[in-house]
């Protein structure tokens, strides 16, 4: 065997050890790479949610009465209002839950109406929140198709004007030129 056809004999080996060796290393990150996107979307379905026996029935409505408020638009401002009131149902809430002793029941009822006064002064201003913040969003909408309109004809009458002015100077060039025989 010749110097050269033993040279073209290591190159051609070489070639195939780095093609094997990049493909091990490419099935390898492959597979790691699916394991961290199967661990990242499994992490929602580990959540554990919080036992609805520990909360008064009432929180129910009003929490979704707060996200309705916030899914229309309402700002973050009119939010926390709701969620301050919110907390502090939640506070007299557990604060009647410790209460267990036979002295303590006209305590615990009167902490659980307050309870109930609490979420039923959340529910109606989440309610008029929702009402107010549909209409901003609603107003918002129709106030933005109008500006676009606004926009559409003032960029239209602004190219009818160039288009008439560039035709205009054209035919004055055009008048203004002088013929010449050759």
């Amino acid at each position: 065997m010749s110097a050269s056809t033993r040279y073209r004999y290591m190159l051609r080996n070489f070639d195939y050890l780095n093609e094997s060796k990049l493909r091990r290393t490419q099935t390898r990150l492959a597979i790691a790479a699916a394991i961290v996107i199967a661990a990242v979307a499994l992490v929602p379905f580990v959540a554990i949610s919080q036992t609805v026996t520990m909360i008064e029935p009432g929180f129910g409505p009003a929490l979704v009465a707060v996200h309705q408020a916030e899914s229309v638009g309402a700002t973050p401002n009119e939010i926390a209002s709701l969620v301050a009131l919110l907390n502090k149902a939640l506070e007299l809430n557990e604060d009647a839950l410790k209460l267990n002793g036979p002295g303590e029941a006209q305590n615990r009822i009167e902490l659980i109406s307050q309870v109930d006064q609490t979420l039923i002064t959340v529910q109606g201003q989440a309610t008029d929140l929702t009402a107010l913040a549909s209409h901003r969003s609603y107003t918002n909408k129709v106030l933005n198709y109008v500006w676009g309109i606004i926009a559409a004809v003032v960029g239209t009458v602004l190219f009818a004007f160039t288009v008439s002015f560039y035709r205009n100077y054209r035919i004055k060039r055009t008048f203004q030129m002088r013929i010449t025989r050759k």
